[in-house]
């Protein structure tokens, strides 16, 4: 356990402590119910206020980061019930108000609490679908953009390659680096057909003379298909 770790547990233990302690030697004129309430209560809020200062608000580890898309809603609930538990603490110690009405008081600022966590729950799984999907859109042309790079390594190293091939699979490479990711079914296929035609190229290359007619339909086809997939 290192300095950090002992220091916090310490911290929050303490601040436990002092919660008890407080309502045990200044709350002798509370119901002991009441007491009990509130500490309850007490600690329940430094528990909340503890993870929301003291611990991470997003997950590093998770490239997702569903967490940012809660924060929002996560600061809203924590303020707004820990306002509303105070105010009831508060009120029922001034007013001495009865147990059971300070009780269904805080149960119905727990369900509040329950309620906006769910919310944040849905909006983190929200944040992290949309996350996925736009992996999927960028990985289609990742896979593209390097399936072409081999291409053109390929064709680097052949020395009797017709300079305005050359250029024209230059030129090729260029314009798939301006494609913009998409997830739509047909962009997806189209970026499938492209990477199927470069390996056929990268075949039909290793004898330029022999399949020369057919380098140039491949290209061809390759061409269309990009001209195609820039409409996603």
């Amino acid at each position: 356990m290192n300095a950090k770790t002992f220091f916090s547990i310490a911290t929050i233990l303490l601040g436990y402590g002092l919660i008890i302690g407080g309502f045990t030697l200044f709350g002798k004129s509370l119901e002991n119910e009441i007491k009990i309430l509130d500490i309850v209560v007490s600690c329940l809020l430094f528990t909340t206020t503890v993870r929301f200062y003291f611990f991470p608000w997003i997950d590093t580890t998770n490239a997702a980061h569903k967490e940012a898309g809660t924060l929002g809603i996560r600061f809203f609930v924590m303020t707004g019930c820990s306002m509303l538990a105070l105010g009831i603490m508060v009120y029922g110690i001034v007013c001495r108000a009865a147990f059971e009405y300070q009780l269904l008081g805080q149960t119905a600022v727990l369900f509040l609490a329950l309620t906006g966590y769910v919310s944040m729950l849905h909006s983190g799984e929200k944040v992290q679908r949309i996350h996925k999907q736009e992996q999927l859109a960028v990985q289609g042309k990742i896979a593209l953009q390097s399936a072409m790079d081999d291409l053109m390594d390929d064709a680097a190293r052949l020395e009797n390659l017709a300079p305005s091939l050359r250029n024209r699979l230059e030129r090729i490479r260029e314009s798939v680096r301006f494609i913009t990711p998409s997830t739509n079914p047909e962009a997806c296929d189209l970026e499938s057909r492209c990477c199927r035609t470069i390996e056929d190229l990268k075949v039909s290359l290793r004898n330029t003379s022999l399949n020369r007619d057919r380098i140039a339909e491949e290209v061809e086809c390759l061409e269309r298909s990009l001209t195609r997939r820039k409409k996603y």
